[in-house]
């Protein structure tokens, strides 16, 4: 009875090993395909942060080639308002001077009147016979008017200086305001360009958080299924070891039927030769311990 109870307790331990391990071989799959889950999720993300580096390489050397571009504008500006402040100063040195020759000229008189007037009195030295006292003043006055028509010559050349001085100005703060213009441009697109960098940053490192957060899920369950292989592993070989002990006990169940039919069949055969009745080749075996 008791080796009834044995192979009884011993079965139902089999049976629970059994749904441990099945439990166990099911769970050991879900994480086996909770890793793979995990690992494509991270392989897309670490994908996207390529894509994103590239995309931020890109835009840094758009930076680069934009910071180079305004500081050449910046130059050119430097060098454009050293050139305006240079031409201020011609602008307003000429300016003084032509203010002060015509104080020095006094009423600005026609150059072919002036021309005339020096021809005619150059006539009469020539043609009159004038006393030496009128010829001197007329000689003085003809001095007098050549000065002044060198002075106003050198006046309308300076004018037209003056007029292309205020003419190059113009040009100059044109290009200037065209020059500011242009870096204001420029600074617009570096501002955005940076701003779309500090995007890039900021989803690169959310992204590298979330792999962390991937690589480190991963970990978990990885220690995990270990943990699991190694507790399986255990059940495993108790489960071995229940089934041999199982098979020990059955064949001892077995040797014990087999020698109680044998002792069976020796008394048997024993009684039949006290009996002086004839023994077949089965009891014969009996007595001799021979069974199949």
């Amino acid at each position: 009875m008791s080796g009834a109870s044995d192979e009884e307790t011993i079965i139902r331990e089999l049976s629970n090993l059994r749904d441990r391990i099945k439990e166990l071989k099911s769970k050991r799959r879900e994480l086996a395909e909770e890793i793979r889950r995990i690992k494509q999720v991270r392989g897309e993300k670490i994908q996207r942060i390529k894509e994103l580096r590239e995309r931020l390489k890109n835009e840094r050397e758009l930076l680069n080639e934009l910071k180079t571009t305004r500081s050449k504008l910046i130059e050119d500006r430097r060098a454009l308002i050293r050139k305006i402040r240079e031409v201020k100063s011609k602008l307003f040195s000429t300016r003084e001077f032509l203010n002060n020759l015509g104080k020095n000229i006094g009423r600005i008189v026609s150059l072919n009147k002036i021309k005339s007037r020096i021809d005619e009195l150059e006539w009469r030295i020539i043609t009159e016979s004038l006393p030496l006292e009128e010829e001197n003043r007329i000689i003085k006055e003809i001095a007098r008017l050549e000065a002044k028509l060198s002075k106003i010559i050198e006046a309308k050349k300076t004018q037209e200086e003056y007029s292309e001085l205020k003419a190059e100005l113009k040009s100059l703060l044109i290009k200037l305001n065209d020059i500011n213009t242009r870096i204001g441009e420029v600074s617009n697109r570096i501002n955005e360009v940076r701003g779309r960098i500090g995007e890039l940053k900021n989803i690169i490192n959310n992204l590298q958080n979330e792999i962390n957060e991937c690589n480190n899920d991963i970990k978990s369950k990885v220690n995990e299924l270990l943990s699991l292989s190694e507790e399986l592993e255990k059940l495993m070989s108790s489960y071995r070891e229940l089934q041999e002990k199982l098979r020990n006990l059955r064949i001892s169940k077995k040797k014990a039927v087999e020698e109680r039919i044998l002792k069976e069949k020796r008394e048997r055969a024993i009684r039949k030769l006290k009996e002086g009745k004839r023994l077949t080749l089965e009891d014969l075996k009996a007595i001799y311990g021979e069974v199949e």
